[in-house]
């Protein structure tokens, strides 16, 4: 009975396409299939999609997350006429604790992983690194971030890159450190790069304990800055006179190539603010980071030093770590300290500013406060009532 009903209903379908109603393609299924699951409706359906490119937007909306602009940028790269491939990549990284954010971020950077085998390709590569010594969140972390590791050839680039960094920086656990600062290491136009930068180093002479610690460091200063700029801004710290085996050297060179124009706009900034051409270049070569710092964060410590405080602007490029320094919950208290000292004659009018504002919290209380109780009984309390006023604590 069941077989006799199947072929008369399949024989409606037939003769019914060429009708003007159809009868339903979900009403056949209904009674070959029983009342079938959305999932295999779906499956059936999307196993020959009359239209890839809006299969391929649907399926990169519904099922990874994406928005629907970002899914339609993401369809140029990876076209899917079914879902078999896809869904084990995704069942992959759900697997290795990847959340829909993370699975959204990586496939938004990434859209033709959809597309990889995931025992052939996708599984060696995560292994790899797995055993490496990465932990989980930092490969979810990591590979959300730079997913284009995963389309690197493990063996022609994932590997060499890790041995190349074991031989310059040394540990394995720096260099992870290392490659979670940035997975741009492992890429292949990084490595290329990368190599390149360090010989010029080398070839100025900066010493290879000095190289592996900014590579530790500031990754992306390797890796990511073209060879030719790389060597101009080699050429010009040289130049200024910074010694290549001073560890500024390399500092020098991390903050010229930050960009030309944040360098010409500091520079202009701090000659507004006074600094001279000498005043300039002593403050770069005593602190490079100088030139790193926001516009309004050098404005207000100008502000304070020169207009409150009355120092002329060469102070500070003769001291040009004062900027760094927080003036609400650092300078201004211990400055009060020092006012409240010099007004009682326990400190000489003449005293550097330096010998109080730059030493630890714990050396400052032993030289300005606690050395003075007897004197000045109230110094620790109104101190303290000062920097919990202002955020933090003594």
């Amino acid at each position: 009975m069941l077989r006799l009903l199947r072929e008369k209903l399949l024989r409606v379908s037939t003769h019914g396409a060429g009708s003007s109603s159809p009868t339903p393609k979900i009403s056949i299924l209904w009674f070959i299939h029983g009342n079938p699951s959305p999932k295999s409706i779906s499956s059936i359906s999307e196993s020959t999609p009359t239209d890839p490119k809006s299969f391929t937007v649907s399926y990169l909306t519904s099922s990874c997350g994406l928005s629907p602009e970002a899914a339609l940028r993401a369809s140029k790269w990876v076209t899917l006429k079914t879902t078999k491939n896809a869904d084990l990549v995704l069942d992959f990284f759900r697997n290795h604790g990847f959340d829909q954010i993370h699975i959204a971020k990586v496939i938004t950077g990434q859209p033709m992983l959809l597309s990889l085998h995931v025992e052939r390709i996708l599984k060696p590569k995560m292994d790899f690194l797995t055993r490496y010594g990465f932990s989980s969140s930092q490969l979810i972390k990591n590979l959300s971030r730079s997913p284009k590791v995963l389309c690197q050839s493990l063996e022609n680039q994932i590997i060499p890159s890790f041995k190349f960094l074991e031989g310059v920086i040394g540990k394995q656990e720096d260099v992870i450190v290392s490659v979670n600062r940035s997975m741009d290491l492992l890429h292949i136009y990084s490595l290329k790069r990368l190599k390149l930068n360090i010989s010029y180093l080398r070839d100025h002479g900066v010493p290879a304990s000095h190289v592996s610690k900014f590579l530790l460091r500031r990754p992306n200063m390797f890796c990511m800055v073209d060879p030719d700029r790389f060597r101009t801004s080699l050429v010009t710290i040289h130049g200024m006179g910074f010694n290549p085996l001073s560890t500024m050297f390399v500092e020098a060179v991390g903050t010229l190539l930050i960009s030309k124009t944040n360098w010409e706009e500091k520079s202009e900034l701090y000659r507004n603010l006074g600094w001279s051409e000498d005043d300039l270049l002593s403050a770069f070569k005593k602190q490079p980071k100088c030139m790193q710092i926001s516009e309004k964060k050098i404005k207000r410590g100008f502000e304070f030093f020169v207009g409150e405080l009355g120092c002329h602007p060469s102070l500070l490029s003769g001291c040009p770590v004062l900027l760094f320094l927080d003036l609400e919950k650092r300078v201004i208290p211990r400055c009060s300290v020092l006012q409240v000292l010099l007004s009682k004659g326990l400190i000489k009018k003449d005293m550097k500013w330096t010998y109080a504002l730059i030493p630890s919290e714990k050396r400052f209380l032993e030289r300005f406060v606690t050395k003075y109780e007897e004197e000045v009984p109230e110094l620790m309390r109104a101190y303290q009532g000062m920097t919990e006023s202002r955020g933090t604590k003594v």
